[in-house]
């Protein structure tokens, strides 16, 4: 495996994925209990792969995800 050096904005960015990957893994287990952790992970996993086509057939989507793209660049901008 090839390290990189990352910078701290990026470590921050990925931390806050990770926290928020774990709140919907938490939300999978709401909807059906009896997963076990790795279950509900591997469906997390599932619902990030099928992101991309629900994106497509979705446009409001890509919309809302470029509205907060242009928020997130105005403010890195601010900075």
């Amino acid at each position: 495996m090839i390290k990189r050096k990352m910078s701290s904005k990026t470590v921050n960015a990925r931390s806050l994925v990770l926290y928020e990957l774990d709140l919907f893994i938490d939300c999978i287990r709401a909807v059906d209990p009896e997963l076990k952790p790795d279950e509900a992970t591997v469906l997390a996993a599932v619902a990030l792969h099928q992101m991309s086509e629900l994106l497509r057939e979705k446009p409001v989507l890509i919309q809302r995800f470029r509205e907060a793209a242009a928020k997130i660049k105005s403010k890195a901008h601010d900075d």
